[in-house]
C-alpha cells in the first residue's frame, strides 16, 4: 500500500511493488515522482527524513537534510533576512534516496526511477490544489529566470488544474542520476553547472560543497504508547516532542469514537505543553538559552511529570500567552508499507512552498530555502525541521506509517491520527478526516468541523480560537499514513482529503 500527496506519485510507488520492489524501492519512486508532479513541496535540491522497518527487525534512519555550505556568511547586523539563491543549501534529497536503496532496496537506482522519468517525460495532469498554489506564487517564480522557464508558460501564466505539464530538463537530470547514480548529481558537470549559477547570483554554494555531502544515519527515537512501539526521527525532526506528547497522552484514558469537549482541551493542551519544551523557540526554529535536552523531552518520566501537570490544569482558565506562527509552510510525506512487512515513512521539503524559487535554468528544479541560511547561517549546519516520519509497530510488526506536512502543526496531527486509530478504535480514513486542535499558549487553531461545544468549551477557558476551514490554506496538518491489518492481513490507506494525495495498492495485494 502506498500513500502520497499525488495520484502520480502513488501510482509510481505500487508500479515499483508490482516490479518485484519492496516497500524501500517505492517509497523512493514516490519520492522522485513527487518531485515531478508536487514541485511546489519537494525537489531534488530538497531534504528528507526517513524512517525504514525492515522485515527482520531492524530499524533505520535516514537523514537527508539540507546543509549550509561551507563558505556562508554572517549576516550583518540589520540586514534583511537572505533569500533566493543565498538561502539554497547544499540539496540532500538525491544522496538519501540512493543510500536507501542502495543499502536496503531490491531494485537498482535506475528501475526505481523510471516513473518519474516517464512523468516529467511524458507530462501529467496537474491537481487542482497544486494549481492553486502554482498560481498563487507565480509572480515570484517570475522573477527569476530558471523557476520561470521550468515552472511557468511561455506566456509567464501559472499551469492551471487538468492542463498538462513536462518537465525534459528535470527528466535528463533523472536520466543520469539512473546511469551514473548520486556522483552525476554531486559531482561533474551538474555540479559545475549549480555552482557557475550560485556564483553568478551571490549563492554560497560551491562544486566543494557538493561532493562532500553525504547523508547520515538518523537518529531515531522509540516510545511506547498503550501495546505499540512507536518509531520516529530525532535530532533533525521532531520524533522527540512526538515522543512526549505520546508520553503524555498515554497517562488519560480516551474512550468513545469522536473527542468529546474536554478530550480536546486534553489534547489541547498537551500539543502546547510539547511545543513550549522544544528548545527552539516555535516558528524559528532558534534555540533557546536554556534549552531542555531532546532525550529529557522524550522519556517516559519527564512524559508522566507533564501529564500531572497538565491534569491539575484541566477545566482551569489558561494564562500563558502564545502566538501562533504562520500557516502556509509546507512539505510533503508519503508512506510505504509491502507485503513482506516492510514499512517506510518518509518526509520531505524544500521549504516554503517552491523553496527558494530559484533554479538553474538547464537543471529545472528549485532549490531549497534554508531557514538556517535565512536568518541563522552556521557554515555546514544541517537544518532542522519539524519533519516526524513515524512508523508504529505491534508485536515487532509495522501497522501504521504515518506523516504529515505543515511544520509544527507536524506532530499534533500525527499524535491525533494515532489516537483516533489506537484509542477510539477509528477506520484509517476516518482518523484522517477526523477534526484537529493545534495550541500555543493561550492561542489555538481548531477545525471548523468540531461541534460547537469545542470552541464554547476553549473560550470559557480563555483560550483565542481560530476556526480553520479543511484547505490548503488553514490545514492542521497534511497527513499520508497507511495501515496493516495483522488479524485480517489486509492493508489500508489514506490521504489527506486536505489535498490532492491518494492511496493504492497493487491489486495482487488484498487492500482497500
Amino acid at each position: 500500500m502506498v500513500a502520497a500527496s499525488t495520484p502520480h506519485a502513488a501510482a509510481a510507488g505500487v508500479k515499483i511493488l508490482e516490479q518485484g520492489g519492496n516497500a524501500v524501492d517505492a517509497a523512493a519512486a514516490v519520492c522522485f515522482a513527487l518531485m515531478v508532479t508536487d514541485p511546489p513541496m519537494t525537489s531534488l535540491g530538497g531534504r528528507s527524513q526517513t524512517v525504514i522497518a525492515l522485515k527482520d527487525g531492524r530499524l533505520i534512519g535516514i537523514d537527508g537534510a539540507t546543509e549550509a555550505p561551507a563558505g556562508v556568511t554572517p549576516l550583518e547586523q540589520g540586514a534583511k533576512p537572505r533569500a533566493g539563491y543565498q538561502v539554497a543549501p547544499i540539496p540532500g534529497n538525491p544522496a538519501a534516496l540512493a543510500l536507501a536503496v542502495g543499502r536496503h532496496g531490491r531494485l537498482p537506482l535506475a528501475k526505481v526511477l523510471e516513473p518519474a522519468i516517464a512523468l516529467a517525460e511524458e507530462g501529467f495532469a496537474v491537481t487542482p490544489r497544486i494549481a492553486e498554489i502554482w498560481q498563487s506564487e507565480r509572480a515570484k517564480l517570475a522573477a527569476n529566470p530558471g523557476a520561470a522557464l521550468n515552472y511557468l508558460k511561455p506566456d509567464g501564466s501559472a499551469y492551471q488544474a487538468g492542463e498538462k505539464f513536462r518537465h525534459p530538463r528535470l527528466a535528463k537530470l533523472l536520466r543520469n542520476l539512473a546511469s551514473a547514480g548520486p556522483a552525476s548529481f554531486y559531482q561533474g558537470e551538474t555540479a559545475k553547472s549549480i555552482a557557475g549559477d550560485m556564483a553568478a547570483h551571490q549563492g554560497f554554494l560551491t562544486a566543494a560543497d557538493l561532493a562532500g555531502y553525504k547523508a547520515e544515519e538518523g537518529t531515531l527515537v522509540r516510545v511506547r504508547y498503550r501495546d505499540y512501539d512507536v518509531i520516529s526521527m530525532g535530532r533533525h525532526g521532531w520524533g522527540n516532542t512526538l515522543g512526549q506528547m505520546l508520553n503524555i497522552l498515554a497517562q488519560f484514558s480516551l474512550p468513545g469514537a469522536a473527542a468529546t469537549p474536554e478530550q480536546v482541551e486534553l489534547i489541547g493542551r498537551t500539543v502546547r505543553q510539547a511545543l513550549e519544551d522544544r528548545p527552539q523557540h516555535i516558528g524559528t526554529l532558534r534555540p533557546k538559552a536554556e534549552g531542555l535536552p531532546l532525550e529529557l523531552i522524550s522519556s517516559l518520566e519527564f512524559g508522566r511529570e507533564r501529564a500531572a501537570l497538565i491534569r491539575s490544569q484541566l477545566g482551569k482558565p489558561v494564562t500563558a500567552a502564545g502566538a501562533l506562527p504562520r500557516a502556509d509552510h509546507d512539505t510533503t510525506h508519503l508512506s510505504v508499507m509491502d507485503a513482506e512487512g516492510n514499512a517506510v515513512a518518509m518526509t520531505t521539503s524544500i521549504g516554503p512552498r517552491f523553496g527558494s524559487l530559484a533554479a538553474t535554468p538547464e537543471l529545472g528544479f528549485i532549490y531549497a530555502h534554508s531557514y538556517n541560511m535565512r536568518s541563522a547561517p552556521t557554515p555546514g549546519a544541517r537544518d532542522l525541521t519539524e519533519m516526524t516520519p513515524t512508523i508504529m509497530l505491534r508485536n515487532g510488526r509495522p501497522v501504521l506509517a504515518v506523516g504529515a506536512a505543515g511544520s509544527e502543526r507536524i506532530p499534533g496531527a500525527i499524535l491525533q491520527v494515532i489516537s483516533y486509530v489506537v484509542d477510539r478504535g477509528n477506520t484509517l480514513e476516518r482518523a484522517v478526516s477526523a477534526p484537529r486542535i493545534f495550541s500555543v499558549g493561550n492561542k489555538a487553531r481548531i477545525s471548523e468541523n468540531f461541534p460547537p461545544e469545542v470552541a464554547a468549551r476553549l473560550k470559557g477557558l480563555g483560550f483565542e480560537i481560530e476556526l480553520r476551514d479543511p484547505s490548503i490554506h488553514q490545514h492542521l496538518g497534511i497527513v499520508q499514513a497507511v495501515q496493516y491489518n495483522p488479524s485480517a492481513r489486509e492493508f489500508f490507506g489514506t490521504a489527506d482529503p486536505v489535498y490532492d494525495g491518494a492511496a493504492a495498492g497493487p491489486a495482487r495485494i488484498a487492500s482497500r
